[in-house]
């Protein structure tokens, strides 16, 4: 290879362009790989196909290796949105990749569909339950959170944690608002309806600005659409404590908000 620059960016072809997008329109490509939408499908199956797919389009096998080691795909049209972190990381597994194959460990013939299956490894390193609990314990959440989903973070049960901490947050909305049959949309809507609110923020009663109460109400709407109906009902595959505790951390806003809320006067 020489002094020769190494290409860090997949040249896509527009066969190469058309087949990628084919299959990823069945799923979300992200760089968490949180929410396969593919029925049945893991999401060490969805990068198996899209590895196999870009196989096919005739990919370079270092670019397939990167995505494979890093769960990202760098193109020259979005490289210019990738953090120098992330960048220097598919780089490095470009690097690794031809070592690989200067010590004969590889040929560029040789699939990389079986590094699917370490890739799964790799990148999702189980923690002790010791690294766990202080992972958790040095957020200092809610008690509510801590009660609904601590034992499931520390025993590494991550979605089941996430679930239990939104279904925690709406149940306690119904107590505090007396909706005990309503759930969901419906729930939050009733209860925090800026024009007849059942809970007021204080903040919204003392300066008497609706868009506040409004704004909470879309913070609990929001809460149940985009997490605790997609971990209801979605086989969802959360292995990164990181992001688990970006969960909680929001259910746990969402219940300091609550606890602050007033009855409306009105009522």
């Amino acid at each position: 290879m020489g002094n020769m620059p190494i290409r860090t960016e997949i040249p896509l072809s527009d066969e190469a362009v058309r087949i990628l997008r084919a299959h990823s329109y069945q799923s979300h490509i992200l760089e968490t790989q949180v929410f396969p939408l593919a029925q049945g499908e893991s999401v060490y199956d969805i990068m198996y196909r899209i590895a196999n797919q870009m196989e096919l389009a005739g990919i370079d096998k270092r670019f397939i290796y990167a995505y494979v080691k890093t769960g990202r795909m760098l193109t020259e049209e979005n490289k210019k949105f990738v953090s120098l972190k992330d960048r220097r990381e598919w780089e490095k597994a470009i690097l690794q990749y031809e070592r690989l194959i200067q010590t004969s460990a590889l040929k560029r013939s040789d699939s990389l569909l079986p590094f699917v299956k370490a890739s799964k490894e790799i990148q999702n390193p189980k923690l002790s339950e010791k690294e766990l609990e202080f992972l958790f314990d040095s957020r200092f959440f809610n008690r509510s959170i801590i009660e609904s989903s601590r034992s499931q973070f520390i025993n590494n049960n991550l979605p089941d944690a996430v679930f239990s901490a939104y279904k925690k947050v709406l149940h306690n909305v119904q107590e505090k608002s007396d909706l005990l049959d309503e759930d969901g949309v419906n729930l939050v809507t009733k209860a925090f309806n800026p024009k007849s609110p059942l809970l007021i923020s204080h903040l919204a009663l003392w300066s008497q600005d609706q868009s506040i109460q409004e704004g909470i109400m879309h913070l609990f709407m929001g809460a149940v659409l985009c997490v605790r109906n997609v971990f209801a009902h979605k086989e969802t595959f959360l292995v990164k404590p990181e992001q688990t505790l970006e969960y909680l951390s929001f259910a746990s806003f969402l219940s300091n908000i609550l606890e602050a809320t007033l009855h409306s006067p009105k009522q």
